[in-house]
């Protein structure tokens, strides 16, 4: 039973994860841009930087930023934090039926399960960061970069797979494949929590009022947990990506507390909400398809609804 929970959420979060993967890589620049070491390319927010990206790179090539680690972790992280948080949030209930179970539970439960998950798929979270950043079309004759925030230089890695092994031999595997743990837990649980509590809570309110438990409630409940988790968890969204971004060097890696101070002094409290838009425009569609598509799937699988 568990496993085909946790299959359902896998399933779902790789098809959206596939479809919305440009947009992935759009957020993360417009997050790590002005961070020590990256210039600042796009200054007019998501729009102009999907386009510019889209139009040096090319369409294909622009759906290869940081693809395989984005897929990879979402299959990993979303199956574990979806798939687990209807046995959680049972067990953190005491054996209340599901409509009844209040909301702190909820909370707790999602959070538990997307901290749980973003602490497995951090190596993934952490190659895909940087290949995002690394992206670009690199000049034939020349062998640099010709486009991308890292115009100018030589590719650094070949491949995701290249990525992994560099990082944990140049860096350690714990310093280096699980660089911002810290801000990536906390900001999948915050994700996780707004996304699951607010879809699972708003779907018994609107049931009670007469809502069938079918596709129209499910799409519906999907949006409000899009806003819900894009702002809850885009502070912690922002400070993972510039710790995930920073590469060991000549210089010792930032902390978590002097990469907040870094981002605070530079753009303010507004900086910890740097991508939001690009952030929900990959979050908000993406939970509108995958939460359905879970729902759907949990009921092929022979589970419940969540």
């Amino acid at each position: 039973m568990l496993c085909r929970e946790v299959a359902s959420g896998s399933l779902a979060a790789g098809f959206t994860a596939t479809l919305f993967s440009p947009i992935e890589c759009v957020k993360t620049r417009l997050q790590v841009q002005d961070q020590p070491g990256w210039p600042r390319l796009y200054r007019q927010g998501f729009a102009q930087a999907l386009l510019q990206i889209g139009t040096e790179d090319g369409i294909l090539l622009l759906w290869s930023h940081g693809f395989a680690g984005f897929v990879g972790r979402d299959l990993l992280y979303s199956g574990l934090r979806i798939g687990l948080y209807p046995t959680l949030r049972g067990v953190l209930s005491r054996g209340v039926a599901k409509g009844e179970v209040g909301l702190g539970e909820k909370i707790v439960a999602g959070a538990t399960t997307g901290a749980l998950g973003a602490a497995i798929a951090n190596p993934l979270d952490v190659v895909r960061v940087r290949m995002s950043c690394e992206g670009g079309v690199v000049d034939a004759q020349s062998g640099l970069l010709a486009t991308g925030m890292r115009t100018g230089h030589a590719p650094r890695w070949r491949s995701t797979l290249h990525c992994f092994q560099d990082c944990a031999d140049n860096e350690g595997v714990l310093r280096g494949l699980w660089r911002g743990v810290g801000p990536t837990m906390a900001r999948a649980a915050l994700l996780s929590s707004g996304n699951l509590a607010s879809y699972d809570h708003s779907k018994v309110l609107l049931i009670r009022r007469g809502w069938a438990d079918a596709g129209p409630l499910h799409t519906l409940c999907a949006i409000i947990s899009g806003l819900v988790a894009t702002t809850a968890c885009n502070p912690a969204d922002v400070l993972k990506s510039a710790l995930m971004s920073a590469r060991a060097g000549g210089e010792p890696p930032p902390t978590v507390l002097g990469a907040a101070s870094s981002i605070l002094r530079t753009h303010g409290l507004r900086g910890f909400m740097r991508g939001w838009t690009a952030a929900y425009a990959r979050a908000g569609p993406a939970f509108f398809i995958q939460m359905p598509i879970v729902e759907l799937l949990r009921r092929k699988l022979g589970v419940d609804t969540l």
